[in-house]
């Protein structure tokens, strides 16, 4: 076939100038898109920073307040339940020995409910405000890093017996 029969292989240049606006026109498009799937990311990303940085901010200065405000009480006040978390024998006449001569008043020494606790857990009534911080004393004065203070779960407040703190032991105290 000559190249004279097939109009397209003659080249003019008219041709190549089309092809090239084509292919400019859709990167063109596609260029706006992407710029605009960007800019939409960028402007939701710093308005969800400005707003979190306002959230902290307003929320920040009361809970410090709070916690300054509220002591943890004497050690001579915070009376203590112990309950043996794993099962193992003297884990919890063990932890209570170690929390009477730390000073702490123990109010009964027993088995959980349950025996699977992988963690020990330091408990306080969500209506103590003071609990939370009797809690972290607690633990700190025990030195018992991988404890968790959190509000009483499941336990009524009949079983405290007049217990401000319930240590369910979930592994040894060791003596520091």
């Amino acid at each position: 076939m000559a190249a004279a029969e097939n109009p397209f292989l003659l080249d003019t240049g008219a041709w190549v100038a089309v092809r090239r606006r084509r292919f400019a026109e859709r990167f063109a498009l596609w260029g706006i898109l992407i710029g605009a799937v960007v800019l939409t990311g960028i402007v939701l990303w710093v308005g969800f920073a400005v707003y979190s940085a306002l959230a902290d901010r307003s929320s920040a200065p009361a809970t410090a307040k709070a916690a300054a405000v509220i002591p943890a009480p004497a050690v001579a006040q915070t009376p203590v339940i112990v309950w043996n978390g794993v099962g193992a024998d003297g884990v919890a006449a063990e932890a209570a020995r170690q929390l009477m001569v730390k000073e702490y008043p123990i109010v009964s020494v027993g088995d959980a409910p349950d025996h699977s606790y992988m963690r020990t857990y330091v408990m306080y009534q969500q209506a103590d405000t003071a609990g939370p911080a009797a809690a972290r004393e607690l633990i700190r004065r025990l030195k018992l890093d991988n404890a968790i203070a959190q509000p009483l779960d499941g336990v009524r407040k009949d079983e405290l017996g007049g217990a401000r703190l319930l240590v369910i032991v979930a592994d040894p105290l060791t003596s520091h």
